[in-house]
């Protein structure tokens, strides 16, 4: 586990196997405003495990990491998910970074989300991409706001639901 300070706040960042599961669930279970959005059903346990194992063709688990961050009451209130070079070497994609509701707006996500830049930078990237789903207005306008440019949108579906996603890309080095 690794822990922080920021603006007074402590939270720890850990990183999770398939046993820890409740951690992802928990989580899960308190965004089902995004899961709604995405697949048009709440989160399930599936979901949780999903972030935890799923692999992108050609990668292994030892090029996965996948975080839960707790805050000071060892609470879990979000989770982080980046794949090291994918889909090249040198791009790391943050497969996920959610905040539950209560922590969203309050400049926690940037924190975080430099966090990530700099232990990719450490890794040897040098660019970061995500995809975000065109109708999550407030993501697409956080990673626009952090500097990443749009780069190309694919369609994709989740559960019964069919997507743009706008894949964006932020050159780090």
């Amino acid at each position: 586990m690794v822990s922080y300070l920021n603006n007074k706040r402590n939270y720890h960042v850990k990183f999770l196997t398939e046993k820890d599961v409740a951690l992802a669930e928990a989580v899960c279970a308190n965004c089902d405003d995004y899961f709604l959005m995405e697949q048009g059903a709440p989160a399930t346990s599936k979901n949780a495990q999903g972030i935890i194992t799923d692999l992108p063709k050609g990668k292994t688990k030892r090029d996965k990491f996948v975080m839960a961050v707790l805050d000071e009451a060892d609470k879990p209130i979000g989770l982080i998910d980046v794949v090291a070079d994918f889909p090249k070497k040198g791009q790391w994609i943050i497969g996920l970074l959610m905040l539950i509701p209560e922590e969203r707006g309050s400049g926690f996500g940037k924190v975080l989300y430099q966090v990530i830049k700099d232990w990719a930078l450490d890794g040897g990237a040098d660019s970061l991409r995500i995809g975000v789903l065109e109708e999550n207005k407030e993501a697409v306008g956080f990673w626009s706001h952090l500097g990443f440019k749009k780069i190309e949108g694919q369609q994709h579906t989740y559960g019964e639901k069919e997507h743009t996603v706008h894949v964006m890309v932020q050159e780090i080095a």
